[in-house]
């Protein structure tokens, strides 16, 4: 094969406003926006390994009183230093971002996009984080409108300054909010007592909430959205309402779906070696070449049709090397089914990880991506006939898989 000799230039232009425009594209509505700043939470617990007792997140609607605007935040009991904000949370598209520091496999990963993006985009006024740290606290934000982040109301002032009593401190940021240490539960009491900081992430005068607040339907969006999964299996998440506690109280749980009569038991599908990829015919590996583990495909039923009431669950959930990476809508699945609509599941296979996009949604189209979606397809077609429990060994027995 012939070599190409060339020079490369040694910097690399990028029009910074119109890139990162780009990549926010996908978050562009509060149900999309809200479980991102949720997963950075659940990911900053992650990051410190933390006790599940001291993995709480709070999040509170303000509907605005008086003179004070709406408002959307996020609390979290973990806290941010300056180095953190600087090397981490202000870098866009970084892969890393997540990852770096991190003492647990249950960090959910991502581009550190998603929080800043919704951020800047669905709250007219502006958005920002007061966070503490030990003896220090931050506070830095973008007003709206705007990418480009900063301190306030300047470095000298909103960098590292002094937090002599972190209690007063929270107590000051959660008033304007109408919320405060007493309205909580005991258990984030207890996890804020046992941290050494706390981060709360606000949004003031969001998009589309002039008149109406949808609580009822964002609480919803947040139960069903595939993204939450992993944040409320990990992390109690508590929701506060113009100073209220939500639901009694009790911390939000991912809806349960009865399974159908006589398919009671997930199936477990094992993922073959080679799957052909529908458009060229080619074998294509689904373990690098045996660099990767093989995957698992699993598939579960819903007693009543989830085309409708259950649609935020109706998809295959992916899942690679780093956790969660994406979702397809059954609904985008060329199945052949009469129980389509009752059936929904997780794909594992560590081989799909550089297919995730910056939205974690869809992956990109890939003769992998194709290859196991069509494998799932075909998987939809006897998952209600088959009686068998546990793995599917008939799947790893024929060698030209569909």
């Amino acid at each position: 094969m012939a070599q190409l000799t060339y020079t490369p230039d040694v910097d690399l232009k990028v029009h910074e406003e119109g890139a990162i425009k780009l990549i926010c594209k996908a978050f562009q509505s509060h149900e999309g926006g809200l479980p991102e700043w949720l997963k950075n939470s659940a990911d900053a617990y992650a990051r410190e390994n933390a006790t599940e007792d001291k993995r709480v997140i709070v999040v509170i609607f303000d509907y605005g009183h008086r003179r004070v605007r709406p408002s959307i935040s996020c609390l979290d009991f973990s806290g941010m230093t300056s180095t953190v904000i600087e090397e981490n949370f202000r870098v866009w598209a970084d892969p890393e971002a997540s990852q770096r520091g991190a003492k647990s496999v249950a960090v959910q990963g991502g581009h550190g996009n998603g929080g800043k993006c919704y951020m800047t985009q669905m709250f007219q006024d502006y958005a920002l984080i007061h966070t503490a740290k030990g003896d220090h606290g931050n506070r830095y934000g973008v007003v709206g409108g705007s990418i480009r982040f900063g301190y306030i109301p300047n470095r000298e002032l909103g960098r590292n300054f002094e937090v002599e009593d972190l209690k007063a401190e929270m107590e000051k940021v959660l008033k304007p909010v109408r919320c405060s240490l007493e309205i909580l539960p005991r258990t984030a009491l207890k996890a804020f007592r046992q941290g050494e900081g706390f981060t709360f992430l606000t949004g003031v005068a969001p998009k589309g909430y002039e008149k109406r607040f949808p609580v009822q339907q964002l609480i919803a969006a947040l139960r069903e959205h595939p993204q939450m999964i992993q944040t409320l299996e990990l992390c109690k998440v508590y929701v506060v309402v113009n100073g209220e506690m939500f639901g009694d109280g009790k911390p939000l749980q991912m809806p349960r779906i009865a399974p159908m009569q006589d398919a009671e038991e997930p199936r477990e599908i094992l993922i073959p070696p080679f799957l052909k990829d529908p458009a060229t015919e080619e074998k294509i590996s689904t373990t690098a070449n045996d660099l990767l583990p093989a995957g698992m495909v699993i598939l579960k039923t819903s007693e009543v049709s989830m085309r409708y009431k259950k649609k935020g669950r109706h998809n295959v959930i992916y899942k690679g090397e780093s956790g969660y990476v994406g979702y397809i809508p059954i609904s985008e699945l060329d199945v052949q089914s009469s129980y389509r609509d009752h059936i929904y599941g997780e794909c594992s296979l560590a081989a799909l990880e550089p297919f995730k996009q910056n939205e974690r949604a869809r992956l990109a189209n890939s003769p992998l991506t194709r290859a196991v979606d069509r494998f799932i397809q075909f998987r939809f077609r006897t998952t209600r006939k088959s009686s068998k429990r546990g793995i599917d060994t008939n799947t790893i027995k024929k060698r030209n898989l569909q």
